[in-house]
């Protein structure tokens, strides 16, 4: 078992503070006078780890990507919690409770979204069991299926959404075996496969997944090999391409990248296999166009910028190269629209809110206090 969020790391690099950034919410630039605010509200959720323990909440500034905090500004999960998943339709969130080890059975602490202001309200009942260790969290694209990434006793649970209460059932078999250590778990843009990188083994582990029951079933062959400790799976939202942070695969770590094969879902390497020169990547967000990639460096305290080649998928770095963020950034989150992203800095309790460009480059816009030790965000419209 690894952790996935690295608080417990020790950089080799100087964290460099975002140039703006002042620990508050009103650090902005000016929003675009033209704009006009979106008839549909949407709110952000950012994680906090142990000793937290807990959700922050906000309302979004569809003109500015700002972040306010709802009343009230937070609500409490299970004990350390490490990843969450807000559902496409905005209607519930779900998240992933470490517990404490292999002995202690985790949960999934389960809340419904209040459509108007964003605050969550537990679910009866507010927790389900799931496996060993559950570092990662996620959801098909329909909104009817939920699965965590099991790391201490290598399977994924698997759950059926109850559409009208947001309450999870398992699924029968409720699991299915993974790789050694499975850190993250993605599903594809289609709700047709499932993808978990194994932390322990540097594969990818990939599935079928049944529309009517959400059970998952291994392909043929099971597994794809990554970098060193491979951190995730991101998709591009057209499902064409897959890309991986390994933040341990050689000196400063790497991004493989993959092609996905439009019948089967595999992951086919590309060439090349992967890119380098990055700064222990550890997450990885394709916008919604499908144009531009971003690799949060934590080893640098910063944002790689990349333009994604249409027909390889292959990543090329934008111009300029990188943005900073806050102290130890470890994921970032695009807003739906592809108006805004967030990368939660766990060593400096902020999330830093940027701006997309139409090149694909981020602009600073100003940041957001969150609890202790941010270890995720959730961005829904």
């Amino acid at each position: 078992m690894r952790i996935t969020h690295m608080g417990s790391v020790i950089l080799s690099f100087s964290a460099m503070l975002m140039a703006g950034c002042g620990g508050g919410m009103g650090m902005t630039t000016s929003p675009t006078p033209a704009c006009t605010p979106a008839a549909q509200p949407a709110f952000a959720y950012v994680l906090s780890s142990h000793p937290t323990n807990s959700v922050s909440m906000f309302t979004v500034n569809s003109c500015t990507g700002m972040l306010t905090p709802t009343t009230p500004e937070s609500v409490s999960t299970g004990i350390n919690p490490e990843n969450m998943v807000a559902d496409p339709n905005g209607k519930f969130l779900y998240v992933a409770n470490l517990v404490s080890n292999a002995s202690d059975q985790a949960t999934i602490s389960m809340f419904s979204i209040d459509p108007t202001t964003g605050v969550l309200t537990p679910t009866t009942p507010s927790t389900v069991p799931t496996g060993f260790f559950p570092q990662g969290i996620a959801i098909d694209p329909a909104g009817k299926f939920v699965y965590t990434a099991n790391s201490d006793d290598n399977t994924v649970s698997m759950f059926i959404i109850n559409q009208s209460t947001g309450v999870l059932t398992p699924t029968t078999p409720p699991t299915v075996a993974t790789g050694t250590s499975p850190g993250f778990i993605t599903v594809h843009p289609s709700g047709k496969f499932v993808y978990v990188s194994n932390q322990d083994d540097d594969t990818v582990s990939m599935y079928n997944v049944n529309s009517t029951t959400g059970v998952l079933t291994p392909m043929s062959p099971a597994t794809v090999p990554t970098g060193d400790s491979p951190f995730g799976v991101a998709l591009d939202p057209t499902g064409k391409f897959a890309y991986v942070p390994n933040p341990y695969d050689g000196l400063d770590g790497s991004v493989s990248q993959f092609t996905v094969d439009s019948v089967t879902g595999a992951l086919i390497p590309n060439t090349p296999a992967t890119i380098t020169g990055l700064f222990q990547p550890t997450w990885v967000a394709v916008d919604p166009t499908s144009n531009f990639a971003y690799v949060v460096d934590r080893g640098s305290a910063a944002v790689s910028m990349f333009v994604i080649d249409p027909s390889t998928g292959n990543l090329t770095p934008n111009s300029p190269v990188a943005v900073n963020a806050g102290s130890s950034p470890f994921p970032i989150t695009i807003d739906p629209p592809g108006k805004f992203a967030y990368v939660a800095n766990e060593d400096d309790n902020t999330v830093s809110i940027f701006t997309l460009n139409s090149d694909g480059t981020l602009t600073a816009a100003g940041t957001a206090m969150t609890g202790m030790f941010p270890v995720n965000v959730a961005v829904t419209h």
